[in-house]
């Protein structure tokens, strides 16, 4: 190489013209001492270069693409191999009707459409796991599920809103979550009760789940005026509790079902209107409403359910001291006042062992619900309309306390006992169903409690979320006879001519 790049040189310098046969041992040697030459001035007047090591990749970098090419995600086993040892993803759509979780389900879309699944132990990796070359697999619920012989779900934020991380720590199992914001410790004077303030500046630190990112939390702890009251109450209903037992269970009797259950709806004189139209749509459809008994709060109200052919309770001691006059407005005192005597009629028909199902008087019915109640997800306690509004007030359910069914059993006996003490809650936030809502995760992690919501994307109870939904379209199908598989709604008065009202 080093001749024949000299022998270019050279032929360059003197010509080509000039080499001849017969000077070719000459022209040797003066090729070779051209270039040594040359080759001797190329070389100072190069950088001098020191040899670069070879880039070796950090251990777990080189296993990972190395996993990523020949099998499916495979966690350090030294470090991770006790709690962590593989994952999958499979369709949210297909995870949801292969385990129905009770919440209702956020449809599917770009970016959220799949479930990510932890595997803990070899033995629970699906069986072909390894023939994968994927380094998260995509398979079908059934397959990835197929050896979880215990499962764990968490359900996590997917509106892209927060810089949010997710912590799997090792340790003493727990079934709740514990849940750090980088938020101060109190508002910075001058800030506006709007204003974001989150900062990366701050430390983590622990925070209720009711908190938000502008500091206001949805879930205060009680004050001594909201647990005062409601031992007040609490001590009236508990005196003459066993009375009003005895009273209340000859009706039930007349009323409830062959299955037992038993309608129950609640109002004073102030919603007397909205008790008459429940009443005058349901005959016009020819509904039976012989299965169900009003808790008035007045006397009036008592009356004229009997007139309308209802069975009907009225418990002074307890409910004498309500307001007659409709609430003003959602979460005033009358409203809340209303609240606790939902908690009442359920606690005492629930403690008779009866089933309930309980509606507000805003209600009209195109089916008859309780045939569905008794007779479909008779694996799940209790069963909600959803209240559309996904707010973190009532996360995860959202499930509407305007509507519900009960099954009577131990858990849900706990579960509304648990309700009826938590009145000083329903007080300081001014909601029954905020309150209701955070028991139901409690109870569901503790006791099992098993709770399902229909989705407000479904079509059996509609209510407000589909009447103000924008497009129009659920109405619009609704109204032309396109629904016909809906059993409730709730109407208002504005909805005029439609025969609802």
């Amino acid at each position: 190489m080093a001749s024949f790049f000299a022998g270019t040189l050279y032929t360059l310098h003197i010509g080509i013209n000039n080499c001849s046969f017969g000077q070719q041992d000459t022209l040797n040697l003066q090729i070779e001492e051209l270039a040594q030459k040359r080759l001797r001035e190329l070389q100072s007047n190069l950088p001098k270069c020191e040899p670069q090591p070879v880039q070796q990749q950090p251990p777990v970098q080189r296993i990972a693409q190395q996993q990523q090419q020949d099998h499916p995600l495979q966690f350090p086993t030294q470090s991770m191999g006790k709690y962590l040892v593989g994952a999958a993803r499979t369709l949210k759509q297909d995870f949801f009707d292969h385990l129905d979780l009770g919440v209702p389900m956020d449809l599917p879309g770009n970016g959220d459409s799949e479930v990510l699944l932890l595997y803990q132990r070899e033995n629970a990796l699906p069986t072909r796991y390894m023939d994968y070359s994927e380094s998260l697999p995509h398979l079908e619920a059934t397959e990835a599920l197929e050896h979880c012989e215990f499962l764990n779900v968490v359900l996590v934020d997917h509106s892209k809103a927060r810089n949010q991380c997710l912590a799997i720590i090792p340790q003493y199992e727990s079934y709740i979550l514990q849940r750090y914001m980088r938020l101060p410790e109190e508002r910075p004077p001058g800030t506006h009760p709007r204003d974001n303030l989150v900062s990366e500046a701050l430390p983590l630190r622990l925070v209720g789940r009711g908190v938000q990112k502008n500091g206001n939390n949805e879930f205060s702890p009680p004050l001594d005026k909201h647990i005062q009251t409601n031992w007040n109450i609490l001590q009236t209903y508990f005196a003459v509790f066993d009375d009003v037992l005895k009273e209340l269970k000859p009706i039930l009797e007349k009323v409830a079902t062959p299955n037992k259950t038993v309608t129950v709806m609640v109002s004073n004189f102030g919603q007397s209107e909205l008790l008459v139209n429940f009443v005058c749509a349901a005959k016009a459809r020819n509904m039976d409403t012989s299965n169900i008994v009003v808790f008035a709060t007045d006397q009036d109200t008592k009356d004229l359910a009997e007139h309308l052919g209802l069975a009907a309770f009225y418990d002074e001691r307890n409910f004498g001291s309500m307001p007659q006059e409709a609430a003003g407005s959602y979460g005033d005192r009358k409203f809340t006042a209303m609240m606790m005597a939902k908690v009442f009629c359920v606690h005492m028909v629930n403690a008779l062992k009866y089933n309930v199902l309980f509606q507000d008087v805003d209600i009209v019915y195109y089916k008859n619900p309780i045939p569905f109640f008794e007779q479909e997800h008779t694996n799940f306690d209790l069963l909600f309309q959803d209240d559309g509004g996904h707010t973190v007030r009532y996360a995860p359910y959202s499930a509407n306390s305007g509507f519900y069914y009960v099954r009577y059993n131990p858990r849900t006996r706990y579960f509304f006992n648990a309700l009826l003490l938590s009145g000083d809650l329903i007080q300081s936030t001014d909601s029954h169903q905020q309150a209701l809502i955070a028991l139901l995760s409690d109870h569901s992690s503790l006791f099992g409690l098993k709770t399902k919501v229909f989705s407000r994307d479904s079509w059996e109870f509609p209510g407000g979320y589909q009447y103000h939904q924008k497009s129009g379209k659920y109405m619009r199908d609704f109204f032309n006879g396109r629904m016909v598989r809906s059993r409730t709604m709730r109407p208002s008065s504005r909805f005029g001519n439609s025969g609802v009202w």
